[in-house]
């Protein structure tokens, strides 16, 4: 195994850890790829990185943004990918993410065991500014395709660099602005999660919505989404509330929604009510009024404040399903009564489990949420850099494979648009766990 580097950034434990750690897999890596890790990524590519290899005593450079080829790369075109990252980001859990992110795209680039690959990191800052240059020395050294940045705005920057030189980027931000024309958003877009939820509920014969979402720029998206794809499908918002980010601040939001839970209402007393409001299934003469299911697109420690309240103000929650987003996955949420039979979309669990012991077994520890993102768009540029003509390994054709990848969230696949598309699986919060009750799909071939 190969490994360029600079000093900093736990390079040199990395690269034994994974070294030991595939040697006991049933595919070697042979020579593996080539990791250049930089300490301080410069804005331009004029200083010079000393490397070492490893396993040796070779030596290897980066002097004035010219990459001097490894011995046993030697007639050997490689194929040369930036992974753009803040890793002196002014946010400390920022750079932890960085890092894990890191650490994620090694993990797909060892398993690929493919010498030719070369990833090359560069250091965004975190901000807009360093995302440009860490984009433009990324081009500099060589690299054929840009994976990251990680925020909104630094996607932005580095978008113009990349799209400059006509070099296609998988970013990881879910901004749908900064996407398209070459650029690629692999995320967890929330949309995904409202519209393979709404599916199922209104599949499984729910019609009528309540929705209760916080006051923030995420709360309006969620709502936005749930809006739409019920209308589409047929179905009917009875009434919606936000609310702000406090405990306090959810009681009256929540009183209000209470007043429009359902109820069966007797046939006779139709026309004072919603004479297109369909008939209830479980009674023989009436008919339901309000909402049958609630969107509660909130987590952890707020969703736990939250959800009670609706009992509290007389809601039936045997009667009334809550619905929400993969933020409800957290076993802790089995602890909370008023969340027991809640429905939500997210990526298989038991996918996800798969990838976080892989990842620990190397670098002993669980990997963030985010890590997965680095290592699936690492994954995908494995499998185009295969392709022995580099004008076409990376085109947008290649790209956007309609049959999609598997990675570490299950099966995922980006469209032209610079979206991504993914198969979710549908789980329900019991006292015993998180159970799937709708299996994640394993190919993105319609069903017939």
């Amino acid at each position: 195994m190969w490994v360029l580097r600079a000093t900093g950034y736990k390079a040199g434990f990395a690269a034994l850890v994974i070294a030991g750690w595939l040697a006991g897999c049933s595919t070697p890596p042979g020579d593996g790829p080539v990791i250049v890790r930089q300490t301080d990524a410069p804005s331009t590519p004029t200083e010079t990185y000393e490397g070492r290899r490893e396993a040796g005593s070779e030596t290897t450079r980066y002097d004035k943004g010219e990459f001097l080829e490894p011995t046993h790369m030697s007639g050997v075109e490689p194929v040369r990918v930036g992974l753009l990252l803040p890793f002196s980001a002014p946010s400390e859990a920022a750079q932890r993410v960085a890092s894990a992110m890191f650490d994620a795209a090694q993990l797909a680039a060892f398993e690929a065991s493919d010498e030719r690959f070369l990833l090359i990191p560069k250091d965004t800052r975190g901000d807009p500014e360093g995302a440009a240059a860490a984009a433009r020395s990324a081009l500099a050294d060589g690299a054929e395709i840009l994976l990251g940045p990680l925020f909104a705005e630094s996607v932005v920057a580095a978008a113009e660099v990349a799209r400059a030189a006509q070099i296609p980027m998988i970013a990881f931000s879910s901004d749908v602005e900064s996407g398209g024309d070459g650029v690629y958003l692999l995320s967890f877009p929330p949309e995904l999660e409202i519209e393979r939820i709404t599916d199922f509920a209104i599949m499984n014969g729910y019609s009528r919505f309540g929705l209760i979402a916080p006051a923030t720029d995420y709360g309006e998206r969620v709502s936005n989404a749930f809006v739409e794809e019920v209308f589409v499908r047929g179905g009917v918002i009875v009434h919606e509330e936000r609310y702000l980010q406090d405990p306090s601040a959810m009681l009256e939001p929540a009183k209000r929604l209470a007043e429009f839970a359902q109820v069966v209402v007797p046939l006779e007393l139709r026309h004072e009510y919603d004479p297109d409001a369909p008939v209830a299934p479980d009674a023989d003469q009436g008919y339901v009024s309000g909402y049958q299911a609630v969107m509660m697109p909130e987590s952890g420690t707020l969703l736990r404040a939250l959800a009670p309240l609706l009992p509290y103000y007389d809601v039936d929650i045997n009667q009334i399903k809550l619905l929400g987003v993969s933020g409800w996955n957290n076993p802790r949420l089995t602890r909370e009564p008023a969340l027991k039979g809640g429905w939500f979309a997210a990526p298989d669990p038991s996918v996800i489990e798969a990838f976080e012991a892989r990842f620990a077994a190397v670098f002993g520890s669980k990997p963030p949420r985010l890590a997965s993102l680095s290592y699936d768009a690492t994954l995908l540029t494995t499998r185009l850099a295969q392709s022995s003509r580099r004008r076409d390994r990376f085109n947008e054709d290649a790209i956007t494979d309609p049959n999609g990848y598997f990675g570490a969230d299950g099966l995922f696949r980006l469209k032209r648009d610079g979206t991504v598309e993914r198969g979710l699986a549908i789980l329900e919060i019991q006292p015993g766990g998180l159970e799937v009750i709708d299996p994640a799909p394993l190919s993105f071939a319609p069903a017939f």
